[in-house]
């Protein structure tokens, strides 16, 4: 991508500079702030961001998106299993749980809207159902019993749950029984496994031997993050091909997540008064954690910031043809609510507060944009 004399680049930054002066005018117009000083240091953050994000072609956004997000969760090669275990190496639940929660909600309600007919949380029973062989297999009738609706006729279930294989980048395989014990004819079984390159990755990272025993079982540490990498390695590999990553809206999703992400790590860190009731509450942790003010939170606020947002990350993942995927209609506005909505949900509230925890993408982020801004001070 010529970043130097990108027109579309150009334009996408001067939106995002527009949302800006319009979240600023937003919030000076509005007093709906319990914490002293929160909304002057939220508007100071805007015009500093105003002022230094369009500097130098973009340069905060190019190093905090290809640096921090491109990079962990959508490396840039042709190989899947290397694009998996790139993914999976580097992010671990307990470091990004804000963004597995994010990513979970997302494949969760695309999986959801693929097998309708499904009760619970469908990357959880994949978990069940994939740990209990020591192979990895799944026979066609267990996706069935798993995901099927008995309302629908069954060529209809296959054709969604192929769409469900799809998106994880799983593979069906067929075994072929010459004589079958039930009917002594041949049979015919369909399972769905991993690829074979991902299998000897999670059989060196999660398959136990228990020699006193004498079997192989699967650990507990195969959990919802094997899939949410899967599903990020399959976007990685296949961001020139949308159908095979689940359209538009996997686009929008994956555009609107971190969009947010962005949000969230350039907010300033505030400092609340020291009488407080927050500062005792022993859930509170001073050192990585930071109160979320409620002025913060304003849809009038945040929309401006988020729609520019979303299409930059976009273009930054996907290039022009992502860019054309996002949608500027109602049913982004419904996205950008229903993110809203999920960041009161991955965050912790502490005495009636939104507060935001210092996971270690939010810190690295908002380390470059304090190094850059530092930087143009300097010169």
């Amino acid at each position: 991508m010529a970043e130097i004399q990108d027109p579309t680049w150009k334009e996408l930054l001067e939106q995002f500079k527009k949302g800006l002066e319009k979240a600023i005018d937003e919030l000076e117009k509005r007093d709906a702030e319990n914490i002293p000083g929160a909304k002057e240091a939220l508007i100071q953050r805007l015009n500093n961001m105003a002022l230094h994000f369009p500097k130098n072609n973009g340069d905060i956004f190019v190093k905090s998106i290809n640096d921090k997000i491109q990079n962990a969760f959508f490396p840039n090669t042709k190989n899947f299993s290397e694009a998996f275990d790139k993914i999976l190496k580097s992010r671990t639940h307990e470091q990004d749980f804000i963004i597995n929660e994010l990513l979970n909600g997302f494949v969760t309600s695309k999986a959801k809207a693929i097998a309708s007919g499904t009760q619970g949380p469908i990357i959880n029973r994949m978990v069940e159902a994939f740990s209990k062989r020591n192979d990895f297999h799944i026979i066609d009738h267990q996706f069935y019993a798993m995901f099927g609706d008995p309302n629908k006729p069954r060529h209809y279930i296959k054709n969604q749950l192929e769409e469900l294989v799809k998106m994880f980048g799983l593979v069906s395989k067929e075994l072929v029984v010459k004589k079958d014990v039930r009917r002594s004819e041949e049979k015919v079984y369909t399972f769905y496994t991993f690829p074979d390159d991902i299998i000897e990755i999670l059989e060196e990272k999660y398959l136990i031997i228990d020699e006193e025993l004498g079997y192989t079982y699967v650990s507990d540490a195969f959990d919802r993050n094997v899939f949410i990498c899967m599903f990020l390695a399959n976007v990685s590999i296949n961001r020139d091909d949308i159908e095979k990553i689940g359209g538009s809206y996997t686009i929008n999703g994956i555009s609107a997540i971190f969009a947010l992400i962005l949000l969230l790590s350039f907010m300033p860190k505030l400092s609340v008064d020291e009488t407080n009731p927050i500062l005792n509450d022993p859930n509170f942790d001073t050192d990585n954690m930071s109160v979320i003010p409620k002025s913060w939170m304003m849809r009038q606020v945040l929309e401006p910031l988020f729609e520019p947002l979303i299409k930059i990350i976009a273009y930054r993942l996907g290039g022009g043809l992502w860019l054309t995927k996002i949608i500027d209609s109602e049913i982004n506005k419904k996205i950008i609510n229903q993110i809203r909505f999920l960041l009161k949900d991955v965050n912790k509230w502490i005495l009636g507060e939104l507060v935001r925890v210092e996971i270690p993408i939010f810190v690295e982020i908002a380390n470059i944009f304090t190094e850059i801004v530092v930087g143009y001070d300097e010169s």
